[in-house]
């Protein structure tokens, strides 16, 4: 009995040790495939290096903004939904970089206004709850998300100013990636 003891301690250890190893090769496994899914979705749509197409939105005031007319600015456009919570964790970020940044660049919070049901005091109110001071401008068609191949929000597209796309971003932001920005 004393002999056997050792031995189950043995095996039981042994038996532990390769289910952790299983467990690990599992989630190294969800893990590649979460970056597969973005680096596939990185490939859509507006590249880094691309020029910025010009995309024409609605201001929260209702009127009409291109994106054009910000042309010798960096601006920092982010496409985002009230609904989503990725979106709704980012805001605080972009907001504190803006408030201390606010000279040197443009902040464009462009809203999925079809997922919003096309409410626009719902938005209006979402944004003064969350105190969002940057431009908020909305997807009137969902056009701007097509145009610019964002299908996952938040994406986010750094414009250098010259219109040049020079960083692209599929979740929400860091803020050391703004602060790169900068740079």
């Amino acid at each position: 009995m004393k002999k056997i003891i050792p031995l189950l301690l043995l095996v039981i250890a042994l038996g532990y040790s390769i289910f952790q190893l299983t467990e690990k090769k599992q989630e190294e496994k969800k893990v590649s495939k979460n970056d597969s899914y973005i680096a596939s979705i990185q490939k859509m749509g507006v590249q880094v290096g691309q020029q910025a197409p010009d995309i024409e939105l609605m201001t929260l005031d209702q009127k009409k903004v291109k994106l054009s007319s910000y042309k010798g600015k960096k601006v920092i456009l982010n496409y985002w939904a009230t609904w989503c919570p990725p979106c709704q964790d980012e805001i605080p970020v972009l907001e504190k970089f803006y408030q201390k940044n606010k000279s040197d660049i443009v902040i464009l919070g462009v809203a999925d206004f079809i997922g919003e049901k096309k409410d626009l005091n719902f938005v209006n109110n979402f944004v003064k709850k969350n105190n969002m001071h940057y431009q908020i401008l909305l997807d009137e068609k969902g056009d701007n998300f097509r145009k610019y191949g964002v299908i996952s929000i938040p994406t986010t597209f750094f414009i250098n100013p010259n219109g040049e796309v020079i960083y692209k971003q599929i979740g929400p932001l860091t803020e050391k990636q703004l602060n790169q920005f900068l740079k």
